[in-house]
């Protein structure tokens, strides 16, 4: 497998590329992380060697090479809301730069990945399966955003092209069960999947993993 580091518009990214690519997944790192985090540079190794796709990781907004000098810590008021639609537009043109790869068909994304993810996949016909990890409508986590519930239940009721598995925790304090019920219930259809594992926002287990990447392989094939 072959691993680098691209650039497309001003779009660092980190491309995951095994031998005969049948296609593309986007993958979309979690808060305060960025392409070069150590678990998800694991991950995406795992997603590429295990389904055959060229995965792509792009640093997100504000985040890795693209984090401004001097940024404090901390999510500013509606950071999230304010960044998505950049952050659409980068996948958007990521996945148009990798055409030569094959098109963009999976979406591999957790906690802010997951946000950012649901109008990305809204919006990109091509993408046969969406995973979205620890995710939902956020309430706790110091994000103050108060269009935010709006945006993605918009994005969810857009979900109706893709197969959709969600893998969640019981005792995760930024996305409650109950969010996450909410913005699943609001996708349409019956092409749609709910998992649950004890523990907390970050204590996702290999197992879910593993389904994940069963599902990908099942939907993308």
């Amino acid at each position: 497998m072959r691993e680098e580091r691209i650039e497309n518009d001003r779009i660092p990214g980190r491309l995951y590329e095994p031998g005969d690519a049948r296609g593309v997944l986007l993958f979309g790192h979690g808060g305060g992380h960025s392409k070069d985090s150590e678990r998800f540079v694991r991950l995406c190794r795992t997603y590429a060697e295990q389904t055959g796709l060229a995965v792509v990781c792009i640093d997100a907004v504000d985040h890795g090479e693209r984090r401004p000098q001097g940024a404090t810590a901390g999510v500013p008021p509606r950071w999230h809301s304010r960044s998505t639609g950049q952050m659409v537009t980068d996948w958007q043109k990521t996945a148009a730069a990798l055409s030569s790869v094959g098109p963009a068909v999976a979406y591999v994304g957790f906690s802010m990945g997951m946000i950012f993810g649901a109008p990305t996949v809204a919006s990109m016909a091509t993408i046969k399966a969406a995973v979205f990890g620890v995710g939902g409508i956020p309430s706790g986590g110091s994000i103050d955003d108060p269009p935010l519930r709006a945006m993605l239940l918009d994005a969810a009721s857009r979900l109706d092209h893709p197969q959709v598995l969600m893998l969640n925790m019981t005792q995760d304090k930024i996305f409650p069960t109950e969010g996450t019920h909410v913005f699943f219930d609001a996708i349409p259809g019956h092409e749609k999947r709910l998992m649950f594992w004890e523990g907390d926002h970050d204590s996702w287990p290999a197992e879910a993993i593993r389904h994940s990447v069963d599902f990908i392989n099942q939907y993308t094939a």
